[in-house]
C-alpha cells in the first residue's frame, strides 16, 4: 500500500494567501516591485493629463479626474503583466510546508509587534499681553481687502501641499500593502487555473476582484483630492489651465 507524502492541508483561501505572502516576503521584494508599478502609474496619469491639455481639455478638475481614471486602468494592466511574469514561479504546490507556516506566523507577529514609550512634558507660566488684540482688530478694520488677498495667496501653496500629501499617502498605502495584494491575486490566479489542488473545493474568483478590493478606495480618495484641488485652483485663477500657470499667476 502506497502512503501519500505528508503535506499539511491548506483548507482555506485565507491560509493560502498568508502562506503566499510569507513566501513573497522571504523570496522577493514585493514593496519595491509595487513602488515601480506605482511610479509607472503616476507617469501614465501625468502623461494623460498633458495629452488632454494639448487636446483642449482646459478644466483642471475634469482633466485630473480623467487622468486618474487612465492611471487606474494602467495600474490594473501593470498588475496583469506582473501576474503573467510572476505566476510561473509559484506553480509548484509543494511549497506549502511547515516552514512556510512558521514563516507566516513570524511575519504576522512582526507586523503587529511594537514597542512602548513614555511621553514626558512640562509646563511653563508666562505673561500674556492682551493689548495686541486691539491692534490686530484695528488692522483688520483698516485693510480687510488686503487681508483677504493675503489669505488667497497663502491658499495656493496650501492646496499644492495638500495635493502632494494626499497623493503620497495613497501611494504609500498601496506600496505598503503590496505583499498581501500580490499574494491574493497570485492565489486567485492559481485557483482559477486549477493549479491549487488543495483548494479545488473552493469557488475560484477572478484575481481582479482582489485587486479592486485592495486599491479602489485609495484611488477614489486620490481622485477626489486632485479633482477638488483642480477646482480650487481654477476658481482662484480662472484663466489658468495648469498648476504651473496657477503658480505663475500669483
Amino acid at each position: 500500500m502506497r502512503i501519500p507524502p505528508a503535506h499539511p492541508r491548506v483548507a482555506t483561501r485565507a491560509t493560502a494567501v498568508q502562506l503566499m505572502r510569507a513566501r513573497l516576503l522571504r523570496e522577493g521584494f514585493p514593496r519595491v516591485q509595487m513602488f515601480i508599478l506605482v511610479s509607472l502609474t503616476g507617469l501614465a496619469g501625468f502623461g494623460a493629463s498633458v495629452a488632454m491639455l494639448a487636446a483642449g481639455v482646459d478644466a483642471m478638475a475634469l482633466r485630473y479626474t480623467l487622468a486618474m481614471g487612465v492611471a487606474y486602468i494602467v495600474f490594473l494592466l501593470l498588475l496583469w503583466l506582473w501576474l503573467r511574469t510572476s505566476a510561473a514561479d509559484y506553480l509548484d504546490p509543494g511549497w506549502v510546508g511547515n516552514a512556510d507556516r512558521s514563516a507566516a506566523a513570524k511575519d504576522g507577529a512582526a507586523d503587529f509587534s511594537g514597542g512602548g514609550g513614555s511621553f514626558d512634558g512640562g509646563g511653563a507660566s508666562g505673561n500674556v499681553d492682551f493689548g495686541t488684540q486691539d491692534s490686530a482688530i484695528g488692522a483688520i478694520a483698516d485693510n480687510p481687502l488686503g487681508l483677504v488677498a493675503e489669505a488667497e495667496e497663502a491658499a495656493v501653496p496650501l492646496v499644492v501641499i495638500l495635493l502632494a500629501v494626499g497623493i503620497a499617502l495613497s501611494s504609500l498605502f498601496v506600496i505598503w500593502s503590496a505583499p498581501i495584494l500580490f499574494a491574493e491575486i497570485l492565489v486567485d490566479a492559481l485557483l482559477a487555473a486549477g493549479l491549487y489542488r488543495r483548494l479545488r473545493m473552493l469557488e475560484p474568483q477572478h484575481w481582479m476582484l482582489a485587486a479592486l478590493k485592495r486599491t479602489i478606495v485609495p484611488f477614489v480618495l486620490t481622485t477626489l483630492t486632485v479633482a477638488a484641488a483642480g477646482w480650487g485652483m481654477q476658481a482662484y485663477a480662472p484663466e489658468a489651465r495648469s498648476l504651473g500657470e496657477v503658480l505663475s499667476s500669483r
